[in-house]
């Protein structure tokens, strides 16, 4: 959906951005000399493949931090390869590869990686004293900023290498040492806030509405219990928005995590078990801190990567501190790596590629056969948001799997001219299409418009009806 404003805005709208004005100017520059390298919808696929070996290029960084922070502990030998099968399979990153959109995500997430590990390797400790580098400062806030000018909520991977530390069981001071590191990962958002407010000025471009500051935190904290942290459970499993199994779930995993939290300290150290509980909660909580922060709740599975990850990751560890059995780990290891893979294939390729891709194709042959040069208008009628999934028969999720792109309100202009271009050639003669939307058939027909030789009337869900899923 945005892929269809950005690849037709870039090219024939002057002055055109679509990220700056949410923040995100790094990914603006990125993406707008990207974009302005394509000419057909086809073209988008290769925005797509720079992310697929961007992520291929970082993700050895992911696996040697993670092992280093992990090496002394025999009992954690396999989490590094089992956290990055987690971090590949999971949605967010599905949607980093799937959607050009997000293409910057493996450059936002591992730089906020690398910023952590930095600020951790910084923090030293000598009897009851403690200091911190400032040579490794210095490049952690650099490497901080870049990542939030990519994107805000990748700046979470920050908080990895302290949540590993946190729940490492030979690790001296690192209550302290977890406060250090929410410090400085609250400095880094106070000077992005600063040089995000900066930008607006020197660019002379207002600011989104919807990330304007909103301090509610009761509200927010009932949101992030309710939506955020209940759908990082699902572990790449793709259910319905309501799935009462999630809602069923959710808690009881919760609970019992909790339940384990204290057996495993047992009794004479329930102090321990409290802090643990409170030390991990409130990095999940931070890593979210973004979303919590403005005045759009909209828990995308796109600003998810760093909570799936560490929900993941304290649930893994509390299994291989239960499982000592060789046996019975490797056969769990097997399930759970065809799990995720089989998991991710389906959301993959039937519940995101192989809708969007029909869309694509069979809307770009309608306008091809059906545009002539006498048409001026295009009365466009958009498919509900649950058309695709009732279609397909596959389960939606957020506004990035089993959706129509055509379905939001802002894609059809952008769209029609596009496919009009590519059926034509001639990128003026698109332009100069009036294209008029409604929302369904129902709203189409009680508006009172009417057709002439001059209109071309685009009902997307029948033209999806005569194609076989």
């Amino acid at each position: 959906m945005d892929e269809a404003l950005q690849i037709w805005g870039y090219k024939s709208i002057p002055g055109f951005y679509m990220l700056i004005d949410e923040g995100r100017w790094l990914t603006e520059v990125l993406e707008g000399w990207l974009f302005r390298m394509t000419d057909r919808v086809h073209d988008v696929t290769y925005i797509r493949l720079v992310s697929l070996f961007g992520w291929l290029a970082c993700l050895p960084v992911w696996y040697m931090v993670i092992k280093r922070l992990v090496a002394k502990v025999s009992g954690y030998k396999y989490l590094p390869f089992f956290s990055c099968l987690y971090l590949i399979t999971s949605l967010p990153f599905i949607v980093s590869v799937q959607w050009a959109t997000c293409m910057q995500f493996f450059i936002a997430d591992t730089a906020a990686l690398l910023s952590g590990a930095l600020v951790l390797q910084g923090i030293h400790f000598k009897a009851n004293w403690w200091r911190f580098s400032a040579r490794t400062a210095l490049p952690a806030l650099f490497l901080g900023v870049v990542s939030l000018f990519f994107y805000q909520g990748a700046f979470a991977c920050f908080l990895l290498p302290f949540l590993l530390n946190f729940i490492n069981p030979f690790k001296y001071k690192k209550d302290t040492v977890l406060l250090m590191g929410l410090a400085f990962y609250l400095f880094v958002y106070a000077v992005y806030f600063v040089l995000y407010k900066l930008s607006f000025s020197l660019l002379d471009i207002p600011p989104d509405p919807r990330n304007s500051l909103y301090i509610h935190p009761w509200e927010k904290l009932k949101f992030f219990l309710a939506r955020p942290l209940e759908r990082s459970f699902r572990f790449t499993l793709l259910t319905h928005e309501d799935s009462p199994i999630s809602q069923v779930l959710y808690p009881l995993m919760l609970l019992g995590f909790s339940v384990l939290t204290f057996i495993r300290f047992g009794k004479a150290k329930w102090r321990n078990a409290v802090k643990y509980l409170a030390g991990v909660g409130g990095i999940f909580i931070m890593s979210y801190l973004p979303a919590l922060l403005i005045q759009e709740s909209f828990a995308s599975n796109r600003t998810l990567m760093a909570l799936d990850l560490f929900v993941f990751i304290v649930c893994l560890e509390m299994v291989l501190f239960f499982i000592k059995d060789r046996r019975l780990l490797q056969i769990a290891g097997v399930a759970m790596t065809l799990f995720f893979v089989v998991c991710a294939r389906y959301n993959f390729q039937y519940v995101f590629l192989r809708p969007v891709q029909q869309e694509t194709a069979v809307l770009k042959n309608y306008f091809k056969q059906h545009y002539h040069p006498g048409i001026t208008t295009v009365h466009f009628i958009r498919p509900s948001e649950d058309f695709m999934a009732e279609k397909y028969r596959v389960n939606r999720s957020m506004d990035e799997f089993g959706v129509s792109s055509s379905c939001w309100d802002w894609v059809p202009e952008s769209l029609t001219k596009q496919f009009i271009y590519e059926a034509t050639g001639n990128r003026e003669q698109a332009a100069g299409v009036q294209v008029k939307q409604w929302a369904g058939k129902a709203a189409y027909l009680s508006s009172g418009e009417s057709l002439n030789n001059n209109t071309l009337l685009v009902d997307v869900p029948a033209i999806l009806n005569q194609v076989k899923p």
